[in-house]
C-alpha cells in the first residue's frame, strides 16, 4: 500500500515513519526509544497503524510484520482507540481473515485477554465478525480465556453463535469452551440454539449448522430440553 509518511507525520514521528516505510528494523528500534509512539498524526494515523497498513498484500512479510511487534515492545499501544470511538489496532486486526497482523501485536506483548478501552469488550469477541476462524485460532494459541464475558455475561461462544459465526462456535467447543454458558439474564446457549432451530427452515444450511452445534453440545454433556 502506497502511504507516503509525509502525508501523515511531521518531526520525529516522520523520521520514524520513514524508517518504517523503508523497513529498517535497526533504525526503527533505535528511533522508537526517542519518539512519541502514540500521538496521532494527520488523518488520525498512529505509527502502529501505519506499520500495520504498510504490511499488507505483498508487503505482509515476516520482516515487515516484525516492525509492528517492535513498536509494541517499545510502547506503542495496540489498544489505543481511534478518535470518536473507532477500533484500536488490536480490535481491528482481530476482525480480519488472516491472523498474521494480530499475532504480530501479541508477539509484541499484547495480552490475548485484553479488552477494548471504549467498550471493555474482550478482543476475542471481535473474531466473531471475521470471515473465518484464523484470528480466533491465533488468540486460542496464545492462551486466551474462552470464558471471558461481555457486560451481559455472554461468553465468546454465545457471541459467535449470535453472529452466525458457526466455524468459530465449533472451534471454541472443540477447544474446551463451556458448551452451555448462561448470561446474566438467564439465557443459555441451549435456548439460543433451540430458538434458531425452531425458527429456521428445516433442511436449510442455517438450520443444518444449528443442528450440528446442537449435536456437538450434547456430545459434551449438555442436556437438551424436550421440545
Amino acid at each position: 500500500m502506497d502511504l507516503p509518511p509525509e502525508g501523515y507525520f511531521t518531526g520525529q514521528q516522520l523520521v520514524l515513519a520513514k524508517a518504517i516505510r523503508d523497513g529498517n528494523i535497526g533504525d526503527i528500534k533505535r528511533l522508537a526509544k526517542e519518539t512519541d509512539l502514540n500521538s496521532y498524526g494527520e488523518h488520525d494515523m498512529t505509527l502502529l497503524f501505519y506499520a500495520l497498513a504498510t504490511s499488507t498484500h505483498d508487503n505482509a512479510t515476516p520482516e515487515r510484520l516484525q516492525i509492528a511487534t517492535e513498536l509494541v515492545k517499545a510502547g506503542a499501544d495496540p489498544l489505543q482507540p481511534r478518535p470518536n470511538g473507532g477500533a484500536s489496532p488490536a480490535e481491528w486486526m482481530a476482525k480480519l481473515d488472516n491472523g498474521i497482523w494480530l499475532k504480530a501485536l501479541l508477539d509484541g506483548g499484547l495480552s490475548p485477554d485484553a479488552r477494548g478501552k471504549v467498550d471493555e469488550l474482550p478482543i476475542i469477541f471481535q473474531t466473531s465478525k471475521a470471515r473465518n476462524s484464523e484470528t480466533l485460532k491465533v488468540l486460542v494459541a496464545h492462551g486466551a480465556n474462552l470464558e471471558a464475558s461481555d457486560i451481559l455475561g455472554q461468553t465468546v461462544v454465545m457471541d459467535a453463535f449470535r453472529y452466525s459465526s458457526f466455524d468459530n462456535v465449533k472451534y471454541l467447543l472443540n477447544n474446551g469452551a463451556n458448551p452451555n454458558p448462561i448470561n446474566k439474564k438467564g439465557v443459555s446457549l441451549v435456548e439460543m440454539v433451540s430458538k434458531e432451530i425452531k425458527n429456521s427452515k428445516e433442511g436449510g444450511e442455517y438450520n443444518d449448522e444449528c443442528l450440528t452445534i446442537k449435536k456437538m453440545m450434547i456430545e459434551r454433556g449438555v442436556k437438551w430440553p424436550r421440545s
